[in-house]
Parts: C-alpha cells; sequence; structure tokens
C-alpha cells in the first residue's frame, strides 16, 4: 500500500491517506521523511486509517525551514483538508523535532483537541517548549511521552513545571528512533490519542 496521493507545498512534503471520520496529522523528527524507516509512518497511517477510518496527513521536517515556519505550513495544510472535508476529530502526533512543534506552538491551534509528543528533545529550548505547554488549555490536551531509552527520559522531570493541561508518560526499552519497535510506535497512539 501507499499514500492516496503525496504533494509538495512551500517546500514540504506532504502523503495523504483519505478517511471520513477524523483527522491526524503526523509530523516527522527533523530530516525525516513521510515514509520513515521501514515505512513506519505509511504503516502508522494504514493502522490508523484502517482502524479509526480517519484521514491521515503525514509531514516531512525539512531542517532548512524555520520551525515555526514549518509548523505553520504543516497546519495550513491540515486545516484546509479540514475546510474540504469536514473532519469531525483533529488530532495531531509528533516525533522529536515534530514533537518540539507540538509543544512550542500547539496552543495556537485550538481545533485540534488532542497531541501526541514522543521523544521530544527537551533540552533544546525548554524555555519555549514550556512556555507553549504552559499556555495549553483544556479542551485541547498533549500527551508527552518519552521512551526510556531515549536521551530525553532522564530530563522529564521538568515536565512536572508545565501548568498546561499535559500529562506525560514512558515507554520500556524505546529509544529515540523506535529501533526494531514498529508495533509499538503504532500502537502508542490506540493507548494515548484514540483510547483517551
Amino acid at each position: 500500500m501507499d499514500y492516496d496521493y503525496t504533494f509538495t507545498y512551500n517546500n514540504i512534503k506532504f502523503g495523504v491517506i483519505t478517511g471520513e471520520k477524523g483527522l491526524l496529522i503526523v509530523k516527522t523528527g527533523s530530516g525525516g521523511n513521510i515514509y520513515g524507516y521501514e515505512n513506519k509512518y505509511l504503516l502508522l497511517s494504514e493502522h490508523v486509517n484502517q482502524r479509526y477510518n480517519f484521514s491521515v496527513i503525514v509531514s516531512d521536517n525539512p531542517q532548512n525551514i524555520s520551525p515555526l515556519e514549518n509548523f505553520n505550513t504543516t497546519l495550513l495544510v491540515a486545516e484546509r483538508y479540514n475546510l474540504s472535508f469536514n473532519c469531525h476529530d483533529i488530532y495531531y502526533f509528533g516525533v522529536s523535532k515534530g514533537a518540539s512543534y507540538a509543544a512550542m506552538y500547539a496552543y495556537k491551534y485550538n481545533w485540534v483537541t488532542k497531541w501526541l509528543a514522543v521523544n521530544m528533545p527537551i533540552f533544546i529550548n525548554w524555555h519555549l517548549l514550556k512556555d507553549g505547554l504552559d499556555k495549553l488549555n483544556a479542551p485541547q490536551k498533549m500527551f508527552v511521552l518519552f521512551g526510556t531509552n531515549d536521551p530525553s527520559y532522564r530530563y522529564n522531570e521538568v515536565l512536572d513545571l508545565v501548568k498546561g493541561n499535559v500529562s506525560k508518560g514512558f515507554i520500556p526499552d524505546i529509544d529515540h528512533n523506535f529501533n526494531n519497535s514498529t508495533d509499538k510506535f503504532i500502537e502508542m497512539l490506540d493507548e494515548y490519542i484514540f483510547a483517551n
């Protein structure tokens, strides 16, 4: 299987699988493409589409675009998709740098109600991450997850300082890239986004 269609907008590549019940926006890590290692983003998209009948938009993460422009472009594409297809539920899943974007800017996009930020490097621009997370209020909710083998795991206590609507959790024996753990990569969406 492959994406239903792909396109490039503002030098960012997108892959889309269409569904009927909602929309999941996926932002890869720095320099990541829409397929990911061993097609993990495509497999994740297929799983979400088949199990929940959601549309999925996966956005790559080019390093030569500023974080704010990169994130805003991704959310603009998702917003236009939503205007065309009137998605009922809209969620976001960001990995590494894609997770950092969510922490910094999610509060600006209240039409996205659930956010999953995985393995964000919290030791880079912590002041910006905290500022954004402090502004995240209900009905928006963010789950911040770390693999216990991720470099940021040892700093996770700083999230206890956040005042926004944020919960944290841990995935045992998972490294930053989910090496040899594609199943866990996919399953965490079931637990943290679709079951809550």
